[in-house]
């Protein structure tokens, strides 16, 4: 299970505040902790704000001190670009978050994708919003690949995003989202991903649902989640699951986390 920091995102108050008060030492703390606890990309989002420029000064800050892969996450081609021109080194190791079917985020945020040749995550998402039926989002996501094959991208680079709703909406989300892992992995062989916070929007006990909605993710053989990894018993549901389900070759990061007193009852 690869893991997408959250923490770096300006929808959270505090984060939001130190983006403002540019405080370097607060956002590199947070990058560095991240990363310590095992996030393999840091997700970067300053949509709550002077975007493009605190996109900038972001990415800046958090490359100071870490050299973990870096998702631009933004909604605006111009704050993506702004990210990426900003990064330091391989800009190919950027993952960008992200693209969707919608006409104006599609042609201005496919060119980015070719250009640099990111790793990108796709939305099942068009003009008409997020459609009610798995159908539909299987559907979109075929559209979605067939629209990047054609452009040549490498679809191995391609992370697709169901995009899962409130249980609280709709008590079949969740299945709904299962559905969605499961047939696009079966038709398409590409990879899969979620925003896990949005199953339990406005349920009580939201870590709760979170952690065990995460493990079933991965049972339906989800690739990537996007996270917190200062959550140590959404970490060691993470470590665990890749236990049970054959991707940890002889227990080894299970033992390790173990012996590191990481994992948590």
């Amino acid at each position: 299970m690869l893991i997408i920091g959250e923490k770096l995102n300006s929808s959270i108050p505090s984060v939001r505040q130190f983006i403002n008060d540019k405080d370097t030492a607060a956002i590199q703390d947070l990058a560095l902790k991240q990363a310590a606890a095992g996030a393999e990309y840091l997700d970067l989002n300053t949509a709550q704000g002077d975007e493009v420029p605190n996109m900038e000064w972001l990415v800046r800050t958090v490359q100071e001190v870490t050299d973990v892969p870096l998702c631009i996450d933004s909604t605006s081609a111009v704050a993506i670009k702004k990210g990426l021109d900003t990064v330091q080194g391989d800009k190919s190791r950027v993952l960008i978050n992200s693209i969707s079917l919608e006409r104006n985020r599609l042609e201005e945020v496919l060119p980015l994708v070719l250009e640099y040749q990111c790793s990108v995550i796709g939305l099942t998402l068009d003009d008409n919003g997020i459609p009610k039926t798995a159908e539909e989002r299987i559907a979109l996501s075929e559209r979605l690949i067939e629209t990047l094959t054609k452009n040549h991208y490498d679809i191995d680079r391609l992370y697709i995003d169901p995009l899962v709703l409130p249980l609280a909406v709709d008590y079949l989300n969740a299945t709904m989202f299962f559905k969605c892992l499961t047939e696009i992995k079966h038709l398409f062989k590409v990879k899969t991903v979620s925003g896990l916070s949005n199953i339990s929007y406005n349920s009580p006990k939201r870590k709760i649902v979170n952690r065990h909605f995460l493990t079933l993710c991965m049972a339906f053989d989800m690739d990537a989640a996007i996270l917190d990894p200062l959550d140590r018993k959404i970490m060691t549901s993470v470590i665990t699951n890749d236990f049970l389900l054959g991707k940890d070759r002889f227990g080894k990061k299970y033992l390790k986390a173990y012996r590191s007193e990481v994992l948590d009852d």
